[in-house]
């Protein structure tokens, strides 16, 4: 009180991960002036004689999630790590995701007396401590650039016992989902969780939830998703529907198999979420029945029902026969109303 002219002093850079994006609406009514200091991004690239243009920057600084997926995707990354030698951690995952090759160059007290910066590959520097609050450049020489959906099903592990979506028919799945970055998505019935690790992938600042009632099939799709860096993927074990009923609103939700529960699966995901975006596959005349009620039964806004067969090419001595995989219907479904 009495004072006209204040100063707040933020630590870090005003414009990432900052108090400063939550402060300035509270201090809509003051004349406002921002003055950024030097970006520790910045500081450290200068440091490395390196150029951060193509550099992707994200935090998991008091953050829950992974970078995995960003590090396999990208070439160039950097971050700031905190907590109990987070910067270790994060190494030792690194490495522990077959990442070890990645090169890590570490930033710590940038700019004081006891800095320091070191440099190495994650396998090298997963058993080192570094300070609790670090940051990083992190370069991938390997990183997988491919971004269109559609795995080789040799991607997976699979067994005869639990079903896989077949790539291609995942592959148009997937196009009629419309994911975004920061999808929240369900995957129904997800088998080898093939569906779930494609959207994922694709919604890689986004959250899957995988619900899946055999056994076998649960630890199955774990596998898959340790071996190809799904980790934002929650593997839920259960029936659906119950098994969902406290899983957050989907943005989009793909059925793979409804264990005869569609009509309920569907009213849940409607209750959760007006808008979600339904995609549903049938194999059985029994399926494709109970998607047809639930389009006429929710008064959707959008519908579309795709019939595709596929055939694939089999050796026979010299010679390529095409052989015939079982027709599919996918359903896509949106915005119905209770």
């Amino acid at each position: 009180r009495g004072y006209s002219r204040f100063v707040v002093a933020m630590s870090g850079d005003t414009g990432f991960f900052s108090g400063t994006k939550k402060l300035l609406p509270m201090l809509s009514d003051c004349d406002v002036c921002v003055l950024p200091g030097l970006s520790s991004m910045s500081y450290l690239c200068a440091k490395l004689g390196a150029s951060y243009e193509d550099v992707v920057p994200v935090s998991i600084h008091g953050r829950e999630g992974t970078i995995l997926p960003l590090v396999r995707k990208n070439k160039r990354i950097f971050t700031l790590v905190g907590g109990e030698n987070g910067m270790g951690k994060l190494c030792a995952g690194l490495a522990a995701e077959g990442l070890g090759h990645v090169k890590v160059s570490v930033g710590e007290q940038l700019s004081y007396p006891d800095e320091r910066i070191t440099v190495g590959l994650a396998k090298e520097l997963k058993e080192q401590c570094f300070h609790s609050l670090s940051a990083a450049l992190l370069e991938n020489d390997r990183a997988d650039t491919v971004v269109t959906h559609g795995l080789p099903d040799e991607a997976f592990e699979r067994t005869e016992s639990v079903p896989m979506t077949k790539s291609e028919v995942r592959a148009v799945c997937l196009s009629k989902l419309g994911l975004q970055a920061d999808s929240i998505c369900w995957d129904v019935g997800a088998g080898t969780g093939s569906v779930a690790i494609e959207m994922a992938l694709q919604a890689e600042k986004g959250q899957v939830y995988a619900i899946e009632r055999k056994d076998i099939a649960v630890e199955l799709m774990r596998q898959n998703c340790r071996k190809l860096g799904a980790d934002n993927v929650n593997v839920i074990a259960g029936l659906a529907p119950d098994a969902c009923t406290q899983l957050p609103a989907p943005t989009h939700a793909f059925i793979g198999g409804s264990s005869g529960n569609m009509k309920e699966i569907v009213k849940l995901l409607l209750e959760k979420n007006p808008n979600v975006r339904i995609v549903a596959t049938a194999i059985t005349l029994e399926s494709i029945g109970e998607l047809t009620e639930c389009m006429k039964a929710f008064g959707f806004d959008k519908t579309e029902v795709v019939s595709m067969s596929v055939a694939r090419n089999k050796k026979a001595g010299p010679y390529n026969l095409m052989t015939g995989q079982n027709p599919i219907y996918i359903f896509t479904m949106q915005g119905g109303a209770q």
